[in-house]
């Protein structure tokens, strides 16, 4: 999991936060091969929701 902080601008012109919360969990350092997930929702300018979206395979050796 990623976290982020940023500011969008929107239609109005005002200001808005655009953040992702901070991981709490430990890095992987298991072998093997992963791949990101994601999904989320929109709440403007038009509401919606993404999913099953995903980062290429990796391979951890």
């Amino acid at each position: 999991m990623a976290a982020s902080t940023q500011s969008q601008v929107t239609n109005s012109g005002q200001t808005a936060p655009c953040s992702t919360p901070p991981s709490r969990r430990e890095q992987i350092s298991t072998p093997g091969e992963y791949t990101g997930f994601v999904n989320g929702q929109i709440t403007a300018p038009v509401p919606g929701s993404f999913d099953e979206e995903h980062s290429k395979t990796v391979a951890l050796e």
